[in-house]
């Protein structure tokens, strides 16, 4: 190879490492996301998130009525009470996923999700009648409910 191509090549590569060295050095990305503007709902996406937030509320309190069902091992009451009243809370949940700002989306759907598997987990503990399984996902289901709604904006 050319020994003037040889120096040419280094002097460019040294450049371009120069000039990559800057950019890191002047972009700051906390100032870059200190200055992003923080999402602003609308006021009828308020409303809207505060009615799926009231009825998802209604479903979570009408939840305190599973323990005395597993506690009395009334299994096809509890089956029929996840079916029944609590069926809507997927598309509930879903919809008031859908309807938050866009960052918040993926991980208030991910939450969602977790509750509907305790629910099916109760489901499975309520066809095996297993006391102990039924409990641990009811509280788990309420855990992952009670971090939903920290997802949902005042």
């Amino acid at each position: 190879m050319n020994p003037v191509m040889v120096r040419l090549r280094s002097i460019l590569v040294m450049i371009v490492a120069i000039v990559a060295s800057v950019f890191l050095i002047c972009s700051n990305p906390a100032e870059a996301a200190r200055s992003a503007k923080p999402y602003v709902y609308t006021p009828e996406q308020l409303e809207q998130i505060q009615r799926y937030t009231g009825d998802i509320e209604e479903l979570r309190d009408r939840m305190l009525e599973i323990p005395t069902l597993i506690q009395q091992q009334r299994w096809i009451d509890v089956k029929t009470f996840i079916h029944g009243p609590l069926g809507e809370l997927r598309v509930k949940m879903a919809r008031l996923a859908r309807s938050l700002e866009p960052k918040m989306q993926k991980t208030a759907q991910a939450a969602a999700k977790e509750v509907f598997e305790h629910l099916i987990l109760i489901d499975e503990a309520a066809d095996a009648r297993n006391t102990t399984k039924a409990f641990r996902n009811y509280n788990e289901a309420l855990k992952d409910l009670d971090a939903f709604f920290d997802l949902i904006p005042a």
